[in-house]
């Protein structure tokens, strides 16, 4: 089966940062799985972007509103003679129970995580170009140096209060992915543009090609349009320009 690379465009704020947190938090899951110090660098930093993009007061807040949109729309969904409502009751207990765990979330190790003297130090030093190297951190250094085992160990427990986070974060952007099926459609001479209908809550668009194509998808949107150009760029030492050639491509604008 050939693969398919897609391209996501979020068109709200909300969907911008669940990405980026997914993002982040597939890049830590990916390092833990390695045993060198530089995954263990890598996780350490996915987890400081983790703390900043989750600092504001109202992100759990945000979260819960998310849920609570969810569960409203896939309720008024029982009106379709259509719909199979044994799907749409294990979709509904799946959001009721993230809701529950978000509630429930602990905040207290949330902010203890925030407060470690080792992380924070090494956080600070790491906004300064090549600031986390052995010499500016000695302690980091020493801790590098242990066992894989201890390493992940420690990267597990302080990750651990942000679970909740992260399974929620999953569970929304399925949901949003999973609303729209992809559809064919042709950019003719590179070039696609489509009004959205400014009364549906869009959130994503999704662009899919194929894994070898020799082009990537340029996408901007907001509430009302969104536009797609292709863009060929055989040397990335080279600027990228737009393609004269009519592209087959998949389309999804994703609602819920």
């Amino acid at each position: 089966m050939p693969q398919t690379a897609c391209y996501e465009q979020p068109l709200n704020e909300r969907t911008r940062a669940l990405l980026r947190l997914e993002f982040l938090f597939q890049q830590i899951h990916h390092s833990l799985a390695g045993l060198s110090t530089w995954d263990s660098r890598a996780a350490l930093h996915g987890l400081f972007d983790i703390l900043e993009l989750t600092g504001r007061n109202e992100f759990k807040g945000d979260l819960l509103k998310e849920l609570e949109r969810c569960a409203a729309t896939l309720n008024r969904l029982r009106l379709n003679a259509e719909v199979q409502v044994a799907t749409l009751d294990q979709v509904l207990t799946e959001i009721g129970a993230a809701i529950n765990r978000i509630h429930r979330l602990d905040s207290t190790a949330l902010e203890r995580v925030r407060q470690t003297d080792f992380l924070s130090a090494i956080h600070k030093r790491s906004q300064a170009p090549g600031g986390a190297c052995g010499f500016d951190l000695p302690a980091f250094y020493h801790w590098l140096q242990r066992d894989p085992e201890v390493r992940d160990q420690h990267m597990r427990q302080w990750l651990a209060p942000f679970a909740p986070l992260g399974d929620t974060i999953t569970l929304i952007l399925r949901l949003i992915r999973d609303s729209t099926a992809p559809r064919a459609e042709i950019a003719h001479r590179g070039f696609f543009q489509r009004g959205l209908d400014g009364n549906i809550p869009y959130q994503l668009i999704r662009v899919l090609l194929p894994a070898d194509a020799l082009l990537f998808p340029e996408i901007s949107g907001g509430r009302h349009r969104f536009t797609i150009r292709f863009l060929e760029q055989p040397d990335p030492n080279c600027r990228a320009v737009q393609s004269t050639a009519d592209i087959a491509f998949e389309l999804a604008c994703c609602a819920l």
